[in-house]
């Protein structure tokens, strides 16, 4: 049995579709699942042991890149197609794709639900990862527990410490995300940091991020390891997997953290936590619950207080 997912983006959204693959496999035991995915998030799904074949997507060729996805499948016809994405772009794709049964998850956009069925639509807003999972209790009737089988390549990345001088004892921060009120002060990070350093002198601290944010965390603490820019998604893959505790914003990378089983302080602003919120693994949410989007009033020393119960040396 052949069966084809598209979800091309983004790092977050990818992870929280992860468990689909999963579910299908339990399903449909020795079925082949295939993944459209941006060129950009491939290393997201290749941690997923459950996909067999990753099918990318070049997002900076336009309409050329589109068509160079239908090329590659062109002479593929498939049992199942699920659109995850729910966009107008990933719909006109899978009506284009060679497929017995097509579906849509629930929540389509972009008047895309016009070119796929969408399932359980009135599950628009539920949290993702079960949201994700809909289309599979559609085909057989029954509920699945978000599971993800991840592939942790740690020889492939041990370099990435000897390099950059990642000692065996540290926290990670990922305090940026993209969107308007996602971010907690670079103020609040460095008094976060203050207190770690006081508490837990032997510990490092290693600052994830992209290479725009480089250098935004400024401290004259000389254990802080600013990787911004200079770290692979395989190489998160293994820093997030050895370190003590993952410390950030709700973003992608976080998101990894949390279905890696490692102990993870997420602090929310104006993210919805009912759809966006980790659904697996050992995780702790913050948010201003008066109004979210003043993230900036959640004390450092509240933040401190949580690591401290998670931190387990």
């Amino acid at each position: 049995m052949k069966i084809l997912i598209i979800k091309p983006s983004s790092f977050g959204d990818i992870i929280h579709a992860l468990p689909c693959a999963k579910a299908l496999k339990k399903v449909y035991s020795k079925c082949e699942i295939s993944w459209i995915v941006f060129s950009i998030w491939a290393p997201v799904v290749k941690i997923c042991l459950d996909v067999d074949k990753i099918i990318t997507w070049d997002k900076k060729r336009g309409l050329i890149g589109f068509f160079d996805v239908l090329k590659k499948i062109d002479n593929i016809e498939y049992d199942l197609t699920i659109d995850l994405q729910g966009l107008l772009r990933s719909a006109l794709l899978a009506k284009f794709v060679k497929s017995k049964i097509k579906l849509g998850v629930p929540g389509m956009k972009e008047l895309s639900n016009f070119l796929i069925k969408e399932v359980f639509p009135e599950n628009a807003t539920m949290n993702a990862m079960l949201r994700n999972l809909e289309p599979v209790r559609f085909l057989t009737g029954e509920n699945f527990y978000p599971e993800i089988n991840i592939k942790v390549n740690t020889t492939c990345s041990d370099n990435i410490f000897k390099i950059n001088g990642i000692s065996k004892n540290f926290i990670s921060l990922l305090p940026f995300a993209r969107g308007k009120g996602k971010n907690w002060s670079v103020t609040n990070y460095n008094k976060l940091i203050s207190l770690i350093d006081k508490e837990y002198p032997d510990v490092q601290i290693v600052v994830l991020g992209m290479i725009k944010d480089f250098g935004r965390i400024c401290s004259d603490n000389v254990k802080i390891l600013d990787l911004c820019g200079k770290t692979k998604i395989e190489d998160l893959v293994n820093i997030l997997s050895k370190t003590k505790i993952a410390i950030g914003a709700d973003t992608g990378p976080m998101h990894l953290s949390s279905i890696l089983k490692t102990p993870s302080v997420f602090i929310f602003g104006s993210s919805n936590t009912n759809e966006t919120a980790p659904y697996i693994g050992n995780f702790s949410i913050f948010s201003n619950n008066n109004n979210p989007k003043n993230i900036n009033d959640i004390k450092p020393e509240t933040i401190f207080s949580e690591i401290k119960k998670m931190i387990n040396y």
